[in-house]
């Protein structure tokens, strides 16, 4: 019941947050030659080649990208000073359920809308893309899409921990965008080149693009384990510090 009440306080942002990604897919998928013709010519025999170098531009090193980091800030609101300022506190804290175990079906429920929410381009692109005569494999969509759940983990885990100290509607959201905004700043610096800190280029695949056979833009080698397993760490380091925190608050 902790789940679905979970669920019940979620699913508006989860839904809006997966009608707009899957928006912007098929908007990519479905007007391609309209968005190509704005840009350079597609040459003549190369319509493979440039159809996954722009599904790669614009979904999974774009703006598609841009806007599932920041989507994934809503779906890790959580705590319990937003039930406060609901008014929904009281009656939540008296269920016969501790915190911990309160905040881990918030946590848990989040991370289950972020895994589906990384999955809509696995589930659009590869499917529609034979309507405008083109392919793309599932493989290298899914791959992508464990890339960027593996980054949005530490997204949602910083989202979690602000909301659980910041109270307001809109004020937790504010200040993990500005976080972000300044990891990236401070990952572009140039001794920190090349970008290892940046876990965009890590959602990206940056550096681990390559020309693969029929001209096609393909994902190889193996994934960067080691630095999602960081990012998994580090996530779960900010999620336990928001529980200790969030059992300690005066209600």
């Amino acid at each position: 019941m902790l789940w679905y009440k979970a669920w019940l306080e979620s699913r508006t942002r989860f839904l809006i947050t997966a009608g707009t990604l899957a928006m912007f897919c098929l908007f990519v998928v479905l007007f391609q030659n309209q968005i190509q013709a704005r840009g350079s010519p597609i040459p003549s025999g190369l319509r493979g080649h440039v159809y996954s170098e722009h599904i790669y531009n614009l979904i999974y090193s774009g703006t598609a990208k841009g806007i599932f980091s920041i989507l994934v800030i809503f779906l890790g609101l959580g705590g319990l000073l937003r039930e406060r300022a609901h008014g929904t506190a009281t009656f939540t804290l008296a269920l016969p359920a501790s915190r911990l175990r309160l905040l881990t079906a918030q946590i848990g429920v989040g991370l289950s809308e972020m895994a589906v929410l990384a999955l809509v381009p696995v589930l659009l692109i590869p499917g529609i893309s034979p309507l405008v005569h083109q392919s793309y494999p599932m493989s290298q969509a899914f791959q992508f899409s464990i890339l960027w759940f593996g980054c949005g983990t530490i997204i949602f885990a910083m989202a979690f921990l602000l909301s659980v100290l910041i109270g307001g509607e809109y004020t937790a959201p504010v200040a993990c965008f500005i976080l972000l905004f300044l990891h990236t700043v401070i990952a572009l610096w140039r001794p920190l080149r090349p970008y290892r800190l940046n876990m965009f280029w890590t959602m990206g695949g940056v550096g681990m693009m390559h020309w693969g056979l029929q001209n096609t833009l393909v994902l190889s080698g193996p994934l960067p384990w080691a630095r999602l397993l960081t990012i998994a760490l580090t996530s779960i380091a900010l999620l336990a510090i928001a529980a200790k925190v969030a059992q300690r608050q005066d209600f």
